[in-house]
């Protein structure tokens, strides 16, 4: 494997509909006809959080085979196939909700409302810390305006309150979580669904990343309806309760702003989502 990572021909690798690939961590290796996939993390780390990941879910076989970590280096198997497309058959959405409850099946302790008010806090002051992400993102659309603030303090007061008021009513558990639910996360090989973006997989509110799913790439009724049967093949999370909704909409709303602000996009969704549920719950 050293001698592969030290002598073979090392390409970024990106998702085959574009788009995507902001870390820049992911590379292909080839050497002597084999291939495989590195992630080559800027930080000891997350070299180590992907490893503990990929241990972890191991025996569930839905990430790609993990071929060991070599200082901030991870390697894994480069599966043949495809990435996901928008239309696939409903059994490709179901297999991703069984695998998206796995995931959230993992509790962990820590607190993601600090995270959720900084974010807050640059929606109000427009001082915002620019990610690696965002930074990248601003640089290919070759964005150089400062972004403006989008909450003044009242309002923000106002998401923050209705966040504690949902969260208290609902208990959410804090497990590990899915949070991008996008086609080019995902490939088939072998007629099996795989996540091979691991990165993907954060601390949050259990669920968090359906929000995102249902809004985008799930919109449809049968989607919706096919990712929730297979949810519940590994998870007994109502996904049907309208508060537990609510709340991770909220989340998901207030963190897409903080993103699309700094990269010029429409921001117009996201804000009558808001207005919506501060208006239901007056």
């Amino acid at each position: 494997m050293k001698e592969m990572l030290k002598k073979g021909e090392i390409s970024i690798l990106l998702p085959e509909e574009g788009g995507g690939g902001l870390s820049g961590e992911v590379h292909l290796v080839t050497y002597e006809n084999k291939k495989i996939v590195i992630r080559r993390c800027k930080t000891l780390a997350k070299a180590k959080y992907y490893e503990f990941l990929s241990k972890k879910f191991k025996k569930y076989g839905f990430l790609p085979k993990f071929l060991g970590r070599y200082g901030k280096d991870v390697a894994y198997e480069f599966l043949e196939g495809r990435d996901l497309r928008g239309k696939e058959k409903l059994w490709v959405f179901e297999e991703v909700g069984r695998i998206g409850g796995i995931i959230n099946n993992t509790n962990i302790n820590e607190n993601i409302d600090l995270e959720f008010y900084k974010t807050l806090r640059e929606l109000v002051n427009g001082n915002f810390s620019f990610k690696e992400k965002v930074a990248i993102r601003r640089k290919r659309s070759k964005i150089k305006t400062k972004p403006k603030e989008v909450f003044t303090k009242k309002e923000a007061l106002e998401i923050k309150n209705l966040y504690k008021k949902i969260k208290k009513k609902v208990k959410p558990r804090i497990t590990l979580d899915a949070v991008d639910f996008t086609s080019g996360n995902f490939r088939i090989s072998n007629g099996k669904i795989y996540l091979v973006d691991i990165e993907c997989i954060k601390p949050s509110i259990q669920g968090q990343g359906i929000s995102k799913f249902l809004k985008n790439w799930g919109k449809t009724r049968q989607r919706k309806n096919a990712f929730i049967k297979g949810y519940k093949k590994s998870n007994n999370l109502d996904l049907n309760n309208q508060e537990y909704k609510d709340l991770i909409d909220l989340r998901f709303a207030v963190q897409a702003l903080w993103f699309k602000i700094q990269v010029a996009r429409n921001l117009e969704g996201d804000l009558n989502t808001l207005k919506n549920l501060l208006k239901k719950y007056a």
